[in-house]
């Protein structure tokens, strides 16, 4: 796994950076995840700190008026302690959201890291790869658009697969065209859809 080079330099300086009530959940949280895992390997990607082991398992921004934690295959975990957020619907990541350090309960954030690094453990299953259904709105789409159809090409096959999911499954026609309209944006400027909602 390719890391940036002086990682650990950048979330540094990116975290002293920060006004002081984002900047002290940032350092507890870090704390955290290394006490979860001495193994914890530091990335910057996406102009934020990243935190990996054999992939990315979690990481961190600060925004105005919260700190939104990311766990990018929040989606296998349990919730336990019902901390995700309901305003990101991405289908693998989940987040948590601090406005406050007092809001940082220790025990049960660790708990939450250590099952996350338990999940990347993982051995991954092999899978028989399958088709994607493309909805038919998508596939209007991006007949009529295309620097989207060619981003949408080119995107792996997970990516491509999540965002014909994200329109399949809405149940309302209003909200399908929303999606829709959404997704063409992102497709438009090549974004992916993890990476539309590392900024909930």
């Amino acid at each position: 796994m390719k890391v940036t080079e002086n990682a650990s330099a950048l979330i540094d300086y990116y975290i002293d950076n920060l006004p002081s009530f984002s900047k002290e959940i940032c350092e507890r949280i870090r704390t955290l995840i290394h006490q979860s895992n001495t193994n914890v390997i530091e990335d910057w990607k996406w102009k934020i700190p990243i935190f990996c082991n054999s992939d990315k398992v979690c990481g961190f921004a600060a925004f105005k008026n919260h700190v939104s934690l990311t766990f990018f295959k929040g989606a296998e975990m349990s919730d336990k302690h019902q901390l995700f957020s309901d305003d990101c619907s991405a289908q693998f990541t989940r987040v948590i959201k601090f406005n406050n350090i007092s809001e940082i309960k220790e025990n049960q954030l660790v708990e939450y890291f250590n099952e996350a690094f338990s999940i990347e453990n993982k051995p991954t299953k092999t899978s028989i790869k399958k088709e994607i259904e493309i909805p038919e709105l998508l596939q209007n789409a991006l007949k009529n658009n295309r620097i989207a159809k060619a981003n949408f090409e080119n995107m792996a096959y997970t990516y491509r697969k999540e965002y014909a999911r994200h329109i399949n499954e809405a149940k309302r026609e209003e909200t399908k065209l929303k999606r829709l309209k959404q997704v063409i944006f992102n497709l438009e400027n090549n974004i992916k859809m993890h990476e539309q909602y590392k900024k909930c």
